[in-house]
C-alpha cells in the first residue's frame, strides 16, 4: 500500500490537507504517465533502430525481388532513411532526457508524499500546519526545479535546429 493509498484510507487525518494531497497525487500520477510514454517511445524508437540496422546487410545481399529493377537498393534505402527519421524524432522529442526528468520528479514527489504522511525527515517534529506549508513548498520546488530543466533542454533544442 502507498502512502497515497494509506492516506486516503485515513482520510479524516488528512482533511485538512486534502486540497494539497489531491494536487499532489495528481502530479505524481501525471509525472509517472509521462515517464512511462516517453520510456515506451525511447525503447520502441531504439527497438526499431536495430531491428531496421539489422536488415539493412540482409537487404542488400538477399533483397531482390523478382520482376522488379533494383529492389535492393530501394529496400536498403528506406531502410536507411526510417532510421535518419527515427533518430531526428528522438533529438527533437527528447524521449530518453524526458523519461528520466520525469521518472526523477515523479520519485521525488512520492518520497516527499511517504516523508509527509509518516512525519519523518523534515516533517518529524512539525505541527500540521506546518507540515503542511512545508509540503506544498517542497512540492512546488520539485515541480518548479523539473519545468526549468525540460524548459532549459528545450531551449538547447531550438538552439541546435535553428543552428544559433
Amino acid at each position: 500500500m502507498t502512502a497515497g493509498q494509506r492516506a486516503r484510507a485515513q482520510a479524516p487525518k488528512i482533511a485538512k490537507m486534502e486540497p494539497l494531497w489531491e494536487r499532489l497525487e495528481a502530479n505524481i500520477d501525471w509525472y509517472d504517465k509521462k515517464a512511462k510514454a516517453n520510456q515506451r517511445a525511447y525503447k520502441a524508437s531504439k527497438i526499431a533502430i536495430i531491428l531496421l540496422a539489422i536488415g539493412i546487410p540482409v537487404l542488400a545481399e538477399y533483397g531482390a525481388i523478382p520482376g522488379l529493377h533494383d529492389t535492393r537498393a530501394l529496400l536498403v534505402g528506406f531502410a536507411s532513411g526510417a532510421i535518419l527519421l527515427i533518430e531526428g524524432l528522438q533529438a527533437l522529442n527528447k524521449w530518453q532526457e524526458n523519461w528520466i526528468l520525469y521518472r526523477a520528479t515523479c520519485e521525488g514527489l512520492r518520497n516527499e508524499q511517504h516523508l509527509s504522511f509518516e512525519k519523518a525527515g523534515p516533517y518529524a517534529k512539525l505541527r500540521p500546519e506546518a507540515a503542511q506549508r512545508l509540503l506544498a513548498e517542497r512540492v512546488g520546488a520539485l515541480v518548479s526545479a523539473e519545468h526549468s530543466k525540460w524548459v532549459h533542454a528545450r531551449s538547447d533544442k531550438t538552439e541546435t535546429t535553428t543552428g544559433a
